[in-house]
């Protein structure tokens, strides 16, 4: 009985935490976060990074990047993988693959538990941990998934052009839509 009512108790504060949460909004500067986990040589050349890291989030060689912040705990965030599967494929098949890259990060997670995400969905794109939070809160704290679109054109001053809570509907469709934004 008590183990329920601890987790009652525990998830009540977590949503009240979260529910006063205010993710990064678009227009706004985005922070350089540091990237960290385990990378195949394909997905770092896919960046445009080389080593074991850490990195930061205006290394990657690109104009734009898509951030999914995801939990492998996360059912929407399970649901999700194949749509964000598909949206890295269409991604890679479109004239925008130099401009606009793809990672997720796990909130939440440990090195293990993102890889253990990667393996089970078929997750071909980089993804991060963020095992301490540390990510999770400099964004804004926000609920899972989430997708930010940041320029990363001016190194010095990312900006937040895309803010989506939530599941995608069509990958394709998303991916026009970030598209457009980015050719604005």
């Amino acid at each position: 009985m008590f183990r329920y009512f601890s987790a009652i108790v525990l998830a009540v504060f977590l949503f009240a935490g979260t529910a006063f949460a205010k993710p990064v909004q678009e227009g706004k500067n985005f922070p350089d976060i540091t990237l960290t986990g385990n990378q195949t040589a394909a997905q770092l050349s896919y960046l445009g990074l080389s080593g074991s890291g850490p990195w930061q989030l205006k290394d990657i060689s690109a104009d734009f990047v898509i951030i999914e912040i995801f939990s492998m705990y996360c059912p929407h965030c399970q649901a999700e993988a194949a749509h964000v599967n598909g949206l890295f494929e269409s991604l890679k098949n479109s004239k925008s693959n130099r401009r606009i890259k793809l990672i997720g990060i796990g909130v939440g997670n440990s090195d293990f538990e993102v890889n253990f995400f990667r393996k089970k969905y078929q997750v071909e794109f980089p993804l991060f941990d963020d095992l301490e939070y540390k990510i999770h809160e400099e964004v804004g704290e926000p609920g899972t998934p989430h997708f930010f679109m940041v320029k990363l054109i001016d190194k010095k001053e990312l900006k937040t052009v895309t803010s989506f809570a939530g599941r995608m509907e069509d990958p394709q469709l998303f991916l026009k839509t970030l598209q457009k934004t980015a050719n604005q």
